[in-house]
């Protein structure tokens, strides 16, 4: 039985110790030459359509690093906006500071009861998803933007 895997580009199916995707063409040894902070410049400018995400950490982000700060900044998403990922760093920016204003109000005892559920809600999801990207970057399924010049690739 082949073994495949999915292109980061196209998602379709490959044979595994293929040179490039028979779908879109992309040359996966070009993979190794793709750098985040290219990545990161695409997605500022617009053309996300051109970013590719990938499980292996390019030359210029450390797994270390990222595991670190999302060990102590990922209850803010601290660790997605550094690798560039800003849809979903956003949100669990605003989950973050639902959180904080709900704990200071909290402590203070000053919300109402009703909220206690909502803030509850929103805390559960926000701890779920940063204890899921800390394993997914220490088991390696954690995914970084990068970005591979496609005049070169096709």
């Amino acid at each position: 039985m082949n073994s495949t895997f999915r292109c980061p580009r196209c998602k379709e199916k490959n044979l595994k110790g293929s040179l490039k995707c028979f779908n879109c063409n992309l040359v996966f040894s070009k993979l190794q030459l793709a750098t985040n902070k290219a990545g990161k410049n695409m997605i500022k400018a617009g053309k996300k359509d051109k970013v590719v995400y990938v499980r292996e950490f390019p030359s210029d982000l450390k797994r270390w690093k990222v595991l670190l700060i999302a060990i102590f900044g990922g209850l803010f998403g601290a660790h997605q906006f550094y690798v560039g990922r800003y849809i979903k760093a956003m949100f669990m920016l605003f989950g973050g500071c639902i959180f904080l204003i709900g704990a200071t109000l909290s402590s203070l005892s000053i919300m109402p009861e009703s909220i206690y559920t909502l803030v509850g809600i929103i805390v559960g999801i926000l701890g779920f998803a940063w204890l899921f990207d800390i394993l997914d970057i220490c088991i390696g399924r954690f995914k970084v933007p990068v970005y591979i010049d496609v005049s070169e690739v096709k």
